[in-house]
C-alpha cells in the first residue's frame, strides 16, 4: 500500500509541498528572532520580542510622553510581573503572548508576526482589537494594555514626566498640611 503512494507522482508532489508548507510556516514563526534582551529572565527570546513590539506600540518612541516603552524597561518589568505570579498566571500570560505574536496570521493587516510587523501595522492591529467584534480580542487587548500600563506608570522618568506622586496608601487620611490633604480640602 505505501509503495503505491509513494510510487504514485501526485502522491509524491503533494508530499513534497507539505513538507515545504511545514517548513515554511515553522520559518515564519519560529526563526528570525533578535536575541535576548535580558539575559536572566524565564521569557524567552520570543517573548522578550514581542513584549518589546508590544510596548512601543503601546507608548511609542516621540509620543505624549517623551518616553518609550523599551525605555521604561517594560521587558524587564513584564519578566519581574511573570516570576511574581503562580504558574497557572505565567501559563495565561504566556498564552496571551501567543495569541499576541500569531493573530496577525489571522486577522492581518500582514501575514507576519506580530513583533515583525512596522509600528503603523502594530497600530493598526492593536486598534482593530481594541474595537472587534470578538469578545476574546478585546480582552487580550485589555490584558496587554494593563500589563504593560502598570510597568510604564511604575518607571521615574514617566512619573516625573506625568508629575505624579507616589502615594502607597491612598485612601488612608492625610494630614491637613500635606499637598494632598490641603488639595483635598480645597475641593
Amino acid at each position: 500500500m505505501m509503495n503505491l503512494i509513494v510510487s504514485h507522482p501526485i502522491a509524491v508532489a503533494a508530499i513534497a509541498l507539505g513538507v515545504l508548507f511545514a517548513a515554511l510556516v515553522a520559518r515564519a514563526l519560529f526563526a528570525g528572532y533578535p536575541p535576548k534582551l535580558l539575559g536572566d529572565s524565564i521569557m524567552n527570546q520570543h517573548q522578550q520580542a514581542l513584549v518589546a513590539a508590544c510596548a512601543d506600540a503601546f507608548f511609542p518612541p516621540g509620543g505624549p510622553i517623551p518616553v518609550s516603552g523599551t525605555e521604561a524597561g517594560l521587558v524587564a518589568y513584564t519578566d519581574g510581573y511573570l516570576r511574581r505570579l503562580n504558574a497557572r498566571g505565567r501559563f495565561l500570560l504566556r498564552l496571551l503572548f501567543v495569541f499576541f505574536e500569531l493573530s496577525p496570521f489571522v486577522f492581518g493587516p500582514r501575514l507576519r508576526r506580530f513583533s515583525q510587523l512596522a509600528l503603523a501595522d502594530r497600530l493598526t492591529l492593536l486598534s482593530q482589537m481594541a474595537k472587534s467584534d470578538i469578545y476574546f480580542r478585546r480582552v487580550a487587548f485589555l490584558s496587554m494594555r494593563t500589563v504593560l500600563t502598570m510597568g510604564y506608570l511604575s518607571n521615574a522618568r514617566v512619573a516625573a514626566s506625568m508629575c505624579m506622586v507616589m502615594d502607597p496608601a491612598p485612601f488612608e487620611a492625610k494630614p491637613l498640611g500635606s499637598a494632598r490633604g490641603a488639595a483635598m480640602v480645597a475641593a
